[in-house]
């Protein structure tokens, strides 16, 4: 692992997408950054970035400004800067994780999985195609529910907003995300997999 970690969440940014399903990485690491006592997020040209040392490790929490379809963007941009990743030079590692909504797992669900495709998620897919790699953590967090079968799409379902009873249970859902990204900075990602993908 190494001693920096960049944890991007995705979503869109805008006061009207806050609650969405889209916007769970959002919320997922505003809630991280809170528990765990980070700075103010700074803004910067497509993105907000915090940062902290955890573990004697400097961690860098990251929110896209540039919509979810372009979450690629902002993510290449950022690890440009950094001075981390060129195309084609170096590959992302077990340093980059990405937190995102996932249409497949139920509420409160989650699954964390390293490589593969991004699916049907245009966030992912964007990240994929930006930095042309797959390989990075992802921390995916489950929307499905019944609701969906009142919407008649995927996306209309994503872009709706949580209902009341879901945002009741969103802090249990977030312990959970916490524990899973402290075991990432602390213990890595093998032993945080084995851990928290067997339950």
């Amino acid at each position: 692992m190494s001693e920096d970690i960049y944890i991007f969440g995705l979503g869109n940014p805008g006061q009207e997408y806050r609650f969405t399903r889209h916007n769970f990485g959002f919320l997922a690491l505003d809630d991280f950054s809170r528990e765990n006592n980070f700075p103010q997020f700074n803004a910067k040209k497509d993105f907000l970035v915090s940062d902290k040392i955890i573990s004697e490790k400097n961690i860098f929490l990251i929110k896209p400004l540039t919509f979810m379809n372009l979450s690629g963007k902002a993510v290449k941009e950022f690890l440009k800067k950094r001075g981390i990743f060129k195309i084609g030079q170096n590959e992302p590692g077990d340093n980059i994780v990405l937190i995102h909504d996932d249409l497949d797992l139920a509420f409160g669900s989650y699954k964390i999985k390293f490589g593969g495709s991004g699916g049907s998620h245009n966030g992912v897919n964007s990240v994929i195609d930006s930095i042309q790699s797959k390989n990075f953590i992802r921390l995916k967090l489950g929307i499905n529910s019944d609701l969906k079968k009142q919407f008649d799409s995927g996306a209309d379902f994503v872009l709706s907003n949580f209902s009341k009873e879901e945002i009741k249970k969103m802090p249990h859902v977030f312990i959970t995300i916490n524990e899973i990204l402290l075991s990432i900075i602390s213990d890595g990602l093998e032993k945080t997999m084995n851990k928290f993908n067997r339950r």
